[in-house]
């Protein structure tokens, strides 16, 4: 009965590390020294972090935050990122000044 006990605690236990991980973990998106990650409209992989970024700005009318990065093999080097209302576009721009 003693082994049964200390198992399901240790069972208990790791369960219970495992699912608060993430929350102690887990970063705003801001803090992230990555911008882009995936492919572009062509198929080809992209990756923009934060040190190939010389530019970025809001354009309150469209609910964007343009990015203008470094990129030799590209005319247009941009990345924009669109959001649903003027609000969460403003929460976006306080937390990537402040955390940038």
């Amino acid at each position: 009965m003693k082994l049964k006990n200390k198992q399901l605690v240790m069972l208990l236990l790791v369960f219970a590390t495992g699912a608060f991980m993430g929350s102690f973990l887990e970063k705003p998106e801001t803090k992230l020294n990555v911008i882009m990650a995936g492919v572009d409209e062509k198929g080809n992989a992209v990756c923009v972090n934060k040190g190939q970024v010389f530019l970025f700005k809001k354009l309150n009318g469209e609910n964007k935050i343009i990015f203008h990065y470094h990129d030799a093999l590209s005319k247009e080097a941009i990345v924009s990122k669109s959001f649903p209302d003027s609000e969460t576009l403003e929460t976006y721009w306080d937390q990537l000044i402040r955390n940038w």
